[in-house]
């Protein structure tokens, strides 16, 4: 199945999804700044849901510079 029709992402996938490597999600985990994930043992797995509203709420409007 692909990743687009999947519902639950592996770490790999998931970090392909959001286009950063596996280290920068685990680094961003590790200080609080990840997206939601389940763990469950030793497993993680992360919602393609979550990781869509996660990056919504990252988005910004551009800055004006005022001349």
């Amino acid at each position: 199945m692909s990743e687009h029709h999947k519902i639950f992402l592996t770490k790999q996938e998931a970090a392909h999804f959001l286009r950063i490597s596996v280290r920068t999600l685990t680094r961003r985990e590790n200080e609080g700044m990840g997206p939601p994930r389940i763990k469950h043992g030793a497993k993680v797995v992360y919602r393609r849901q979550s990781l869509e509203r996660w990056l919504e709420a990252l988005e910004r409007q551009p800055v004006r510079l005022r001349l």
